[in-house]
């Protein structure tokens, strides 16, 4: 999938438009803040905003039917957002009747009409195309943009689950960590006990098969196995692909001293893995 700007594809966004019943009459000549998802070499989603001050009216949010539930509309938000708030846009107003449920998940909530800027009230999508039973909705940025990043390996046990322990220790509020497994086999006793050592608790992880998360729209996935790394479904969207095999401790032999400290070695491996990772991706 690729997120390209929209004035080329001014008429098949009106169809696509049309056919959601979705108000078009009233574009805007220049769709600078327009933006299309382009899947298979044809306009399969879209999204815009109108700019009002430091607010924006976020409108036009639609998907091909056969293609949603595929990410597609997370990361035309995702990329709205960032594009709103690189102009210096503080909030975005929606004004919906069927997806309230959506978007509310990502992190908008209900305003009266009241609570609406003036700037937005005299719109034309606002006063005149959308009825007063229309929802609306409400959501203030931030200066940037949480990354969405997955760990991926075979079992979703050791190895990414250190990963996503030290991701989000040194990633904070920069980025929401998941980790996922091509198959689930429960979080590793033995990993759970080496983190704690270096005061990162994982014990309330839990195994995670890969596809209980394909409503996320993923910017980064990390396989930290080779195995996972074959196995790697696709992802759509503009998702950054990384990839680093550490060796599975599980799989050590030895003593039981001599099977703990391989698993401390990877831990140290993966742990400086991510904190360069943070340092080069995310900072």
């Amino acid at each position: 999938m690729e997120i390209k700007n929209a004035q080329p594809y001014r008429t098949e966004l009106i169809g696509l438009l049309n056919g959601a019943g979705l108000p078009f009459d009233d574009l805007p000549k220049t769709l600078d803040n327009f933006i299309v998802a382009i899947v298979d070499g044809r306009v399969a989603g879209a999204a815009g905003i109108e700019t009002y001050g430091d607010s924006g009216l976020l409108r036009s949010v639609v998907v091909e039917p056969a293609l949603q539930g595929k990410g597609i509309a997370g990361q035309l938000l995702n990329t709205i957002e960032e594009m709103a708030a690189g102009e210096g846009i503080k909030q975005l107003i929606l004004l919906t009747e069927t997806a309230q449920d959506y978007f509310e998940k990502k992190g908008f909530h209900r305003i009266s009409r009241d609570e609406v800027p003036e700037a937005v009230k005299i719109s034309t999508e606002f006063s005149h195309v959308c009825p007063v039973s229309a929802i609306v909705l409400f959501k203030p940025l931030t200066t940037h943009i949480m990354k969405n990043i997955l760990v991926l390996c075979t079992g979703n046990s050791c190895r990414s689950q250190m990963a996503e322990g030290y991701l989000r220790h040194f990633a904070g509020d920069k980025a929401a960590i998941y980790s996922a497994g091509v198959k689930t086999h429960g979080v590793n006793p033995k990993a759970i006990q080496v983190m704690a050592e270096d005061h990162i608790d994982i014990s309330k992880h839990t195994s995670n098969h890969v596809d209980e998360y394909q409503h996320i729209p993923f910017d980064m996935v990390i396989t930290v196995c080779d195995n996972a790394n074959e196995a790697c479904p696709f992802f759509p969207g503009n998702v950054q692909r990384f990839h680093q095999n550490f060796p599975d401790p599980p799989k050590a032999t030895g003593t039981p001293d001599e099977i703990m400290n391989e698993f401390r070695r990877v831990r140290d491996m993966i742990k400086v893995y991510a904190a360069n990772f943070v340092q080069q991706h995310l900072e």
